[in-house]
């Protein structure tokens, strides 16, 4: 029977379910026909209904086989009903639950019904080798070995495997199992994360908590939980009801150097399909656990422990402030952090459902407080540091805080962008806190906020525009590529294509009018101040994302998204103007700079335009125009100009990958010019010159700050630039894996001269790189740092191990002189050093690195040279993705320890 427009469908026996568009998107569904959602999307709307019948067709049906079998028989002598007379598929399931209750104890029941209504829904496939580990099944579960799931599982085929629709999940309701699921059948896409216990349960362990020491090997022991290493991750499982629910503490194990957090076995695992530092075998993604649900179930559990911010409370005691980081946040009001709350907790569930398929929700219109777990956000002055954590460590290199300072009170009261910004800055924050309970807030508010950020730009076209939101997606994807969690680091370089799609088409990078506003008499020096503070702020927005394409291509080996030419609006204003806390004190600032008066000041009118863009800046580097302008560069502007010329090198390297050895000295077929290797090495050659250009610009530009951060950051992608073009770091990582390496040293001499073309340039530049992120305070330092080490590493280890070779020649000159056996620290001299020119230019000395005591490290052997990184990274405060590295360099170093390389050549002569 088709049901009345706007009216709730019904069939007997049978139970609506949401409509397929609304199963498709996972939101909620009111039923009706056409629903509600349907009806505001003009989408075609149909009824659907459960494929099983409901619970009161169920009582139904055995009350009336129950009726039949009273009246044929005497009261005294009641009998059970045949099965006959019962529905099949009814009869299999209660005698299912009927064999369970019976053997389990009154107490172990809840246990069961919390394990039984949460499906695993992984993917039904064998776990690789190198990923799978030992599955304890829980009693009276009937897993086959293809499928290594700790849940118990039911027969009934693919039922077994769907998760529970949102409509009709309830905790402990063994029926609702009846509902065959409003969700498509590909399992695959589906996360397979339990849900949460009640609330009024005590804290389950979190068992898989452990540590890694600097000298032993990545955790590899299987969890005394179930399946761990599986596509679907939780950090609960049915042992931990079998067992018994347990208080959950965190134990703090360190290393010997006290710096090393606890890593969850999930997260370890995934770590070998990192997108970047590949130097050990990959793991494939579609065997690695999903760690989002992870890190959000973790959230929760740890605001239902008491004391959970207590370690915190302590550390803030132990930090010494500066007078600029006490005067960089706006105190938190008490309105404020209510406010914080509930809003967090709505994105909170939100994301929960999503990833655990809305099998921990419960129906719309219905109350269920037992079942609903609440965050507890950490207390107001810990919230502030997190805040003062996120100017401290980021404002530095990506300025987009107005004079310096955050008002969260403010903030909050604009639409729900805002408030994910500021709940962005608290994760930023945490992340540079190196305690466990900042690392696992910063992880489950930066999924949060994922999951909300696209769901509001979704919802509202007009956002996609948005300054805010685009700068709550540039906040974001900051926080998931340096996460160090291979989840985040996946969706964050896969959506910065679509948010700097989003910032093009907001016309943001299009010219624009002069930004030195004319002061006349009549003029509102606040009006003008804000109307200056809307238009620099998203030209600094853009120009961030410039920045960020860049860090994000070069660490990643790829090619910039954004190019030159679209970048034509204004370049950010001096800081000056952007630090002014009110508008007096920024007009007398701009007077100051431009000799702004009634009118602009004559002598800028015939010079080049006072806020240029990028693309007219690096014209002027190109042609030698920069003594033109008026004003020096400042860091931030030297910084932007070596976008350009990094991805021109990029695509040089790209090009010179294309060209064969064996096939290079064929003879042209055409008469006219063609592209050749020679070519090609000449126009990496030219991009050389302008890097050595833009060095003597910047060197000349520091004299006034040499301590400045932002040029020490500069100097740093500099050198990694550099080394770009005198090595193919891809062929540096196929090597570290061995992939296609025969062992042989014709081979690993052959490989060499593929991966380093100018050896001793290029060993200078790695020791630089030492030099500068050794410069940086600890609590400074961008957060790629650690990446920038490894990369560095790797070319000095390769060149290292090419030296195994008896007939390696590590210098290619002739003009040797007597004091080539002196050694030369590489990451103690400046540049300007004679010791170091002369290794460069004539292969004089030896280079070493130095120790923090001074002792010389020698490069002739491999594992000396991870040391020396492995050793910098624990000395430092503990970040996700400095543990992450610092963990593939003992890897890589184990991959290779104890090799014969020659042998294959030995044993064949």
């Amino acid at each position: 029977m088709e049901p009345l427009p706007g009216g709730v469908p019904t069939v007997a026996g049978r139970t609506p379910i949401a409509c397929q568009n609304c199963a498709n998107a996972k939101t909620g569904c009111d039923k009706r026909v056409p629903c509600s959602r349907c009806a505001e999307k003009n989408l075609p709307c149909a009824a659907r209904f459960a494929r099983r019948s409901s619970k009161a067709a169920v009582r139904a049906a055995q009350a009336s086989a129950a009726f039949q079998a009273q009246l044929a028989q005497t009261p005294g002598q009641l009998q059970p009903a045949p099965p006959q007379t019962i529905n099949p598929s009814f009869m299999e399931v209660e005698q299912t639950v009927v064999a369970k209750a019976e053997s389990k104890s009154p107490a172990a029941m809840e246990s069961v019904i919390a394990v039984d209504s949460h499906i695993h829904c992984g993917s039904p496939k064998k776990d690789s080798p190198a990923h799978s580990h030992s599955h304890i099944s829980p009693p009276h579960s009937h897993v086959s070995p293809d499928f290594p799931s700790p849940h118990t599982r039911m027969d009934g085929g693919l039922d077994d495997f769907m998760p529970i629709p949102t409509d009709y999940a309830g905790a402990g309701d063994y029926d609702n199992l009846l509902m065959w699921p409003d969700y498509p059948i590909e399992l695959d896409m589906y996360p397979s994360g339990l849900a949460m216990g009640r609330p009024e349960m005590a804290i389950p362990t979190f068992t898989e908590l452990s540590d890694v020491s600097a000298a032993s090997e990545p955790m590899t022991a299987s969890s005394s939980r179930g399946s761990i290493h599986t596509r679907g991750t939780s950090i609960m499982s049915s042992s931990d009801f079998e067992n018994g629910i347990k208080a959950s503490g965190f134990s703090m194990a360190t290393t010997s150097s006290g710096n090393t957090i606890p890593e969850y076995e999930a997260v370890i695992a995934a770590e070998g399909a990192w997108n970047m530092a590949r130097c050990n075998p990959p793991t494939f993604t579609g065997t690695c656990p999903r760690t989002a649900i992870v890190h959000l179930e973790c959230l929760e559990e740890k605001c239902k422990q008491d004391g959970t911010w207590s370690s915190l409370e302590k550390y803030l005691d132990q930090v010494n402030w500066d007078a600029s980081d006490l005067t960089s946040v706006v105190p938190l009001t008490s309105r404020t952090r209510d406010k914080m709350l509930a809003i967090t907790q709505s994105f909170l569930h939100k994301a929960l459902e999503i990833h655990r398929g809305g099998v921990n929700s419960y129906p719309k219109g219905y109350s269920s407080p037992g079942d609903f777990n609440f965050i507890v956000l950490p207390p107001s002055n810990i919230l502030e540091y997190f805040l003062r954590s996120y100017v401290r460590s980021l404002q530095v290199y990506y300025p987009l805080v107005v004079a310096g300072q955050v008002d969260p009170n403010e903030m909050l009261q604009n639409n729900q962008a805002s408030t994910l910004l500021v709940l962005l800055m608290i994760a930023q924050g945490a992340a540079a806190m190196p305690t466990p309970e900042a690392r696992f807030l910063s992880a489950g508010l930066t999924e949060t906020c994922r999951i909300s950020l696209f769901d509001i730009v979704e919802k509202d076209v007009e956002l996609s525009a948005d300054p805010i939101a685009l700068r709550c997606a540039l906040l974001f994807i900051v926080l998931g590529a340096w996460s160090g969690d291979k989840w985040l680091m996946d969706i964050a370089m896969g959506q910065r294509g679509m948010y700097m799609s989003m910032l093009k088409h907001a016309g943001m990078l299009d010219p624009q009018p002069n930004m030195i506003p004319q002061f006349t008499g009549a003029t509102n020096a606040e009006l003008q101040w804000r109307s200056w503070l809307h238009r620099e702020g998203q030209n600094r927005l853009v120009y961030n994302y410039v920045m960020l394409d860049q860090e994000l291509s070069l660490f990643h080996d790829t090619a910039p998204l954004l190019a030159i030419t679209e970048l034509q609006c204004p370049l950010p204003a001096p800081e000056a103007l952007w630090m002014a806390p009110n508008a007096d004190k920024w007009m007398a600032t701009m007077q100051s700079i431009y000799g702004c008066t009634a009118n602009v000041n004559p002598q800028l009118l015939n010079a080049p335009t006072v806020s240029p863009s990028l693309y007219d800046l690096y014209q002027d580097f190109l042609h030698d125009g920069l003594s033109r302008r008026q004003t020096p560069l400042s860091p931030q502007q030297l910084r932007l100009l070596l976008h350009p010329m990094q991805s021109l090198l990029c695509h040089l390297r790209q090009m010179l990958s294309c060209f064969s050895d064996v096939m290079g000295n064929r003879s042209r077929t055409t008469g006219g010019p063609t592209v050749t290797k020679a070519s090609t090495l000449h126009r990496l050659e030219e991009v050389q010159v302008l890097l050595q250009k833009w060095y003597e610009l910047t060197l000349e530009s520091s004299k006034s700050n040499p301590d400045c951060p932002v040029t020490r950051c500069n100097m740093v992608i500099y050198h990694l630039i550099s080394l770009n073009a005198m090595t193919n770091f891809p062929e540096c990582e196929r090597l570290a894996r061995r992939e296609g390496f025969d062992g042989t040293y014709w081979e690993l001499s052959l490989r060499h001269k593929r991966c380093i073309s100018q050896r001793e340039e290029a060993i200078f530049h790695c020791g630089q790189v030492f030099r500068l992120l050794r410069l940086m305070p600890v609590d400074r330092r961008p957060a790629w740092w650690s990446a920038a080490m490894y990369r560095a590493t790797l070319v000095l280890w390769v060149d290292s191990v090419s030296r195994l070779d008896p007939n390696f020649q590590p210098d290619k000159r002739d003009n040797v002189g007597p004091g080539s056996a002196a050694p030369v620290a590489i990451d103690r001299g400046l540049p300007e050093d004679s010791n170091l020119i002369a290794y460069i230019w004539n292969g004089e000395g030896v280079a070493v690195l130095t120790r923090a005591d001074g002792s010389p490290i020698s490069l002739d052997k491999p594992s000396d040279v991870l040391g020396y990184a492995i050793k910098n990274i624990e000395d430092s405060p503990s970040a996700r993705l400095g543990d992450g590295i610092r963990r593939k360099l003992i890897q890589l170093n184990t991959n290779w320890s104890g090799d014969n390389i020659g042998a294959v050549a030995v044993a064949a002569s």
